[in-house]
């Protein structure tokens, strides 16, 4: 069985009440307020994913926003090993996308006007689109670029990977002066939100199951 790796955001207002945080360093003052400002939870709970029966077709959403506190004093640039990956594998079953989405589709709008008005976090991507997911290993991403995203010194790739658990990946570079990188795939449950952080900048996503009539191609 494949490993699967999650971020520490799993029970995020609890945490910060002393309950313990998933993989990585332990979550800090602002990551445990951003999770309770949105709702989100951090990741505490075993790794795995119930078993989901495939969808026809995915909607794939996600909201990239810069931390406002990023300054000169830190060094944030370091290049993270990627996560949860998994082994070079032969590619097949390339990921295609469907559609791109209105933000009158968007899900995550109520997420997006609370970071933009909380003064903390600044979003700078917003969005959504329809995709078939690849086989597990395969590596096989879509480009920010053909999501409609195109935010000044944003770059990157979204991977979603299917076995007997769904798979999200993120490998994301902003460049705002130093490059800042998020480099990470987990499993995840439809419709729940996940959170892919870094001090400098991070990542709301969520996937949701489509049936290929409701997902008509361009």
């Amino acid at each position: 069985m494949h490993p699967c790796y999650h971020s520490r955001m799993n029970s995020l207002c609890r945490a910060s009440g002393g309950g313990k945080a998933g993989r990585g360093r332990a979550a800090g003052p602002r990551a445990l307020a951003l999770a309770c400002l949105l709702g989100i939870t951090l990741l505490s709970r075993p790794c795995q994913a119930p078993a989901q029966a495939s969808a026809a077709a995915y909607q794939v959403e996600i909201i990239v926003f810069r931390d406002s506190s990023v300054g000169a004093a830190e060094d944030w640039t370091a290049t993270p090993t990627g996560r949860g990956f998994g082994n070079d594998a032969t590619r097949g079953g390339n990921p295609q996308v469907l559609r791109v989405l209105s933000p009158a589709d968007y899900r995550l709008g109520a997420i997006d006007n609370a970071l933009r008005g909380s003064g903390a976090w600044h979003p700078i991507a917003h969005a959504a689109w329809v995709q078939t997911a690849a086989n597990w290993g395969t590596h096989i991403g879509i480009a920010l670029a053909d999501v409609g995203i195109g935010a000044p010194g944003l770059s990157g790739m979204v991977y979603l990977e299917r076995a007997t658990y769904l798979h999200l990946g993120l490998d994301i570079t902003l460049q705002e002066g130093a490059p800042y990188t998020i480099n990470e795939m987990r499993s995840v449950k439809y419709n729940e939100k996940q959170y892919f952080d870094h001090p400098a900048f991070g990542v709301i996503a969520m996937v949701s199951p489509v049936s290929q009539a409701s997902a008509p191609t361009h």
